[in-house]
């Protein structure tokens, strides 16, 4: 199997996770081990909230869990989770998986719908009709996280990869039945902390602080910075450059041969190609260089 590079927070091989990063499960994790960053990925992903409460971010829209709740996530978005209830309290299970590592299997079966699926909607948020339902899920995430940590073998790699094939058609079938698109109420905090978001988003590609943002919005310094970090646990700053970093991803991928670093740094508005590089390079374990390089490998 082709590898790529493992994402930042996530267990290596040599911690027994053999089909990492073309799988990677994890059952009934209580806590949170460490503190997850404002990330994107190129797994698609099942996210699962047993007990607890959370917030999840997903671009500039937060969204409360409860648990029963279920996130279905294509990975290209910025995502993170913050923990809003009693850490000790929280309980999730997921899986990340590499949709290439399917595409035969999918193929041969004639189930291209369900990787369609989490490409036409980048994320999708619902909760299960029937308690046996989630059941059956998170037990699915159970049998695929013991299978990650086997010995590496074509026997163990075909069960993985019919157990995540059913697990998706699970998944795909419950969800028809019950999508809940943003439809909870949303304190006035989440809502503002949504626009400040929105409104880096649309700029991101300009310079920009604190003392702008506040003022295009009509707010206080103190409040922006406060509020934000309060809602979604991290910077304005810390969002801004995350966001930048996924765009530069972005720009990169689409033509890997003729964008030049300069360009994609100043187009996705770092302050030079340097700062670009180190960035980068911090974020993701690779210089601009070795990643275009890696896009261009991946497509010959």
């Amino acid at each position: 199997m082709k590898k790529t590079s493992i994402m930042k927070g996530y267990p290596k091989k040599e911690d027994h996770f053999s089909f990492a990063p073309n799988l990677i499960a994890q059952a009934s994790v209580k806590g949170l081990a460490i503190p997850y960053e404002f990330h994107s990925h190129q797994q698609f992903e099942i996210y699962v909230l047993q007990e607890g409460k959370a917030q999840y971010l997903i671009n500039n829209q937060i969204f409360e869990l409860h648990p029963g709740t279920v996130i279905l996530l294509d990975g290209t978005e910025l995502h993170k989770v913050q923990v809003t209830g009693n850490e000790k309290e929280y309980v999730r299970s997921h899986t990340h998986f590499d949709p290439k590592w399917l595409e035969d299997l999918i193929a041969g079966s004639d189930a291209s719908f369900l990787l369609d699926y989490f490409k036409a909607f980048h994320h999708r948020i619902f909760t299960f009709d029937e308690p046996e339902d989630l059941d059956e899920v998170i037990r699915l995430i159970e049998k695929l996280s013991h299978i990650t940590h086997r010995e590496q073998s074509g026997v163990n790699e075909a069960d993985a990869r019919i157990t995540l094939l059913y697990l998706l058609m699970k998944v795909y079938r419950s969800e028809k039945s019950d999508v809940m698109k943003d439809s909870f109420a949303k304190t006035d905090k989440a809502r503002m902390a949504e626009e400040i978001a929105s409104y880096v988003q649309q700029h991101f590609n300009q310079k920009m602080t604190i003392k702008g943002i506040a003022k295009a919005l009509n707010l206080s310094e103190s409040y922006v910075s406060h509020l934000f970090k309060e809602v979604t646990g991290y910077t304005v700053m810390e969002y801004l450059m995350n966001y930048r970093l996924i765009q530069a991803k972005a720009y990169m991928s689409l033509s890997p041969h003729e964008t030049t670093i300069k360009e994609c740094a100043l187009e996705c508005g770092f302050e030079s190609d340097a700062h670009f590089n180190r960035f980068f390079k911090k974020r993701t374990g690779m210089t601009p260089k070795q990643y275009k390089k890696m896009i261009i490998t991946e497509r010959e």
